[in-house]
């Protein structure tokens, strides 16, 4: 196995390893402020000013969120498939690195959609709850 082939190896492993780790804390994470068992914080979560204004917000922001958390899953099962597939084909590290570019690009477009609809949710949570508050006056 020369040296290039060897890099291209051990920088898909690497990629590999890192698309796993993200999918399950993404998922976790996500999966436990939508059920309020992660609490309002400063360091893990969408933390948007909408979604760090009120529990409710926080809460029902993830809820809204968490609806995406399949893409997420499907993201790490195409980029790691096609990861293992340049391992076995024996593609370049430039091949390898094209692969987690664009994987990484996808992460982030779904990240940033999570995190649009999840600002939507906290918003409409907020306005049900001044709403309230004005008739209740």
């Amino acid at each position: 196995m020369d040296v290039q082939r060897s890099v291209a190896v051990i920088v898909a492993g690497i990629l590999i390893v890192t698309f796993v780790v993200l999918v399950v804390v993404m998922t976790a994470v996500v999966s436990r402020a939508s059920t309020g068992a992660l609490a309002r914080n400063q360091w893990a979560g969408i933390r948007t000013p909408s979604t760090m204004r009120s529990d409710q917000a926080w809460v029902a922001a993830h809820r809204a969120a968490h609806r995406l958390t399949p893409l997420y899953v499907l993201w790490a099962a195409v980029a790691d498939a096609a990861l293992v597939l340049a391992i076995v084909r024996t593609w370049s590290v430039g091949v390898v690195m094209s692969i987690a570019v664009a994987a990484f690009a996808v992460f982030l477009v779904v990240a940033v959609c999570s995190a649009a609809l999840a600002g939507r949710a906290a918003k409409a949570i907020d306005n049900d709850t001044e709403g309230k508050a004005s008739r209740n006056s």
